[in-house]
């Protein structure tokens, strides 16, 4: 008998199947791997068990076949990873738009105070700085308030109460020594000047004493060399700094 006879007579599947199946069953392996590297979203899971049981007559027992990872004691599960992860991008995000509503507030409201050096605006990345000089704010060796000042700490306090944040108050000072009845040193009168500061924001605008701390530094944190009257007035200062968590409108 011819071969040809013989191939024409053989029984059973054709030759070409046996090489579809070998790639069906690679391509079945690939994608159980795939899967088992898949995260199921639980969530969405959940909500489409109910036809899933229905159509494939399985009752109860889909709902407890999802894909669970078991993380080890003491350590974050996936999930919880992923979920505190966009909890930060989140919290940075609405950071962010708290900073950007606070200095578009800030330059509109002390506009006037910005143009002629009252007041200077600092952006420090994760912190803002209001800075006035002591010679604006204060009468010379005093820590009162200066009269004229009052309406422009006012504006400032109107801003900072609007918005959510841990603020600082801190008295700085130039190197010149000073010992009067009421102040020991330049450490008394930068502390008083900066706690004049709280009071008003607290007392008159009404800003929680929760969220402020005074410091005095003395002349220790100068921004410039002690070296000339000049340079002197310019170290002679109180800064408000503000971290700001999140903007009310």
């Amino acid at each position: 008998m011819s071969a040809y006879r013989r191939r024409k007579d053989d029984s059973g599947a054709p030759r070409w199947m046996v090489t579809f199946a070998d790639m069906m069953a690679l391509l079945f392996a690939l994608f159980v791997l795939l899967l088992s590297f898949a995260k199921v979203d639980n969530e969405t899971f959940q909500r489409h068990a109910g036809p899933m049981r229905d159509a494939f007559g399985l009752g109860d027992r889909i709902l407890r076949t999802t894909s669970r990872e078991f993380p080890v004691p003491g350590e974050a599960g996936p999930g919880e990873r992923t979920s505190s992860a966009a909890s930060q991008v989140m919290a940075g995000a609405r950071r962010l738009d708290a900073k950007r509503n606070f200095l578009f507030n800030f330059r509109r409201i002390m506009e006037t105070e910005l143009a002629h050096s009252i007041v200077v605006l600092i952006d420090q990345g994760d912190r803002i700085v209001i800075r006035f000089p002591d010679a604006t704010a204060f009468e010379s060796g005093s820590a009162a308030l200066a009269p004229d000042f009052v309406p422009t700490l006012n504006r400032i306090a109107s801003v900072l109460k609007a918005t959510k944040g841990v603020l600082l108050v801190s008295g700085h000072t130039d190197d010149t020594p000073i010992s009067t009845v009421r102040f020991r040193s330049n450490w008394d009168l930068s502390a008083a000047r900066a706690v004049s500061v709280v009071h008003h924001l607290v007392e008159k605008a009404g800003i929680s004493p929760a969220r402020i701390t005074a410091q005095g530094f003395s002349d220790s944190r100068p921004l410039v060399t002690n070296d000339s009257p000049v340079n002197r007035s310019k170290n002679r200062r109180v800064e408000i700094a503000i971290e700001i968590t999140a903007y009310e409108g």
